[in-house]
């Protein structure tokens, strides 16, 4: 009787065993946590590499072939809006503001490379030596040389309708545009003439006054030697009011010019013709009107509609157009307008003695200065873009103001080291091309000095 409970229980401890074995303990196994992957900080990339990357991935796929200003603006606005879309999708909750950074340029940044290339390898070269007005020194009578040269007369038109009243960085257009001419015409080469014309400074803008608004072209400051006195308390005689009599200014400032005279208008406007003047037919006249002028125009925070009518009107008065957006980029085509004084024909305007300033570097220091302005361009883009891309990602609450800022920094720390690199590479370019010039002009001392003996 005894034996016969042994087998049972040696049965349960059997299978007890069995179970013990197959069954899971009921600890499961952690799984290898995911590799993250690497970002390289922004804030930690060289100059070089920088300067090295191509287009952001997104913004790759919106650059327009079309080679104009509204085009890119536009592709710019649409890769922000497409980089928010694709952002939404990622988990971005712990991200830092470096990894912010690096999302960001990694799908909207814009690549230099190739016009670092341009800027480095520019070839100074001068084949031929050219005269200011183009044509070549050897095809010239060294006695024409001497000769006196030819009056400078410089009028300066300012759009005083009542859309300058706007804001730009805080201070509205009008005193930014003021700012600006006075500037300008402090630093004209001494015995140039200049003028200020106001246009659309009378009235309001409403259609009871579009008449009298329309009448109101004034000249402010007549044709005469730059006086700092005079000019200062002439442009303190006309606030922004009314219409735009664009076209009627341009005319104004042509009554102005001698017709045997070097001739030059600026114009700085916000907005097109609204007094039914037609701008383009009248920058026309001036080109016909007078053997040496251009008519320059600055588009001063322009719509799509100005900017394709005020590119218009400087392409038919033989001058430039160039459209600003903030306080910084007005300064720097204040500068550009300096430059292309200083560093060209306006030396030899100055002088009657062409020894002492032969300059044959104008061609050069005017392409120099298209391919600086192109990455300007490219710049102020890329910056627009980024901050369209922050503040919506601030709208979206994914990230918050005080990591809009932190992520602001490091952007504008690589900005500055791509400024920075861009900028020695025009300065080094504009030193090769006084280096060349020099050169040149020692050849043309020994030209005039066997013209003395």
């Amino acid at each position: 009787m005894k034996k016969r409970w042994l087998f049972p229980l040696i049965l349960v401890f059997i299978l007890s065993g069995c179970q013990s074995e197959k069954q899971p303990t009921g600890k499961k196994e952690k799984a290898a946590p995911p590799q993250e992957t690497k970002v390289e900080k922004v804030s930690s990339q060289t100059t070089e590499e920088l300067i090295d990357q191509t287009n952001g991935e997104i913004y790759e796929k919106h650059i327009s072939p079309d080679d104009n200003q509204n085009a890119a603006r536009s592709a710019s606005e649409d890769a922000a809006d497409e980089y928010l879309e694709h952002i939404k999708k990622e988990d971005t909750e712990d991200w830092d503001a470096e990894r912010w950074a690096a999302s960001i340029t990694e799908n909207l940044r814009t690549g230099y490379k190739g016009k670092a290339g341009e800027l480095e390898n520019y070839d100074v070269v001068f084949d031929e030596i050219k005269l200011p007005d183009g044509r070549l020194l050897q095809d010239v009578e060294l006695e024409e040389l001497t000769e006196e040269q030819k009056e400078i007369n410089i009028a300066l038109l300012i759009d005083s309708s009542g859309s300058m009243k706007a804001e730009v960085d805080g201070e509205s257009k009008m005193e930014l545009a003021k700012e600006s001419l006075e500037n300008f015409a402090g630093e004209l080469p001494e015995g140039a003439n200049v003028s200020l014309i106001a246009f659309g400074h009378k009235g309001t803008g409403s259609d009871s006054d579009k008449e009298m608004s329309c009448k109101a072209v004034e000249s402010f400051y007549p044709m005469e030697e730059y006086d700092k006195g005079k000019f200062a308390s002439a442009l303190d005689g006309f606030d922004p009011k009314g219409w735009t009599p664009l076209a009627s200014s341009i005319l104004l400032a042509n009554d102005q010019f001698p017709k045997d005279a070097q001739n030059f208008i600026y114009v700085v406007s916000d907005g097109i013709e609204t007094c039914d003047g037609d701008p383009v037919e009248a920058a026309k006249k001036v080109k016909e009107d007078n053997t040496d002028v251009q008519v320059n125009i600055i588009g001063f925070d322009v719509d799509s509609k100005a900017d394709d009518q005020l590119k218009n009107v400087a392409r038919a008065g033989g001058g430039e157009y160039t459209s600003v957006k903030t306080k910084q980029e007005l300064k720097d085509i204040e500068t550009s307008w300096k430059d292309s004084i200083s560093e060209g024909t306006w030396i030899w305007w100055k002088s009657g003695n062409f020894s002492d300033n032969i300059w044959t570097s104008v061609d050069h220091y005017n392409n120099l200065r298209e391919l600086y302005s192109s990455y300007l361009t490219m710049r102020s883009l890329e910056n627009d873009r980024f901050l369209d891309a922050v503040n919506a990602l601030v709208n979206d609450e994914l990230i918050d103001l005080d990591k809009k800022q932190e992520i602001l920094a490091i952007l504008d720390e690589r900005n500055q080291k791509i400024k920075d690199y861009m900028s020695g590479l025009e300065s080094e370019k504009k030193d090769e091309i006084k280096e060349t010039s020099d050169d040149m002009k020692k050849k043309v001392d020994e030209i005039e000095k066997k013209f003395r003996d």
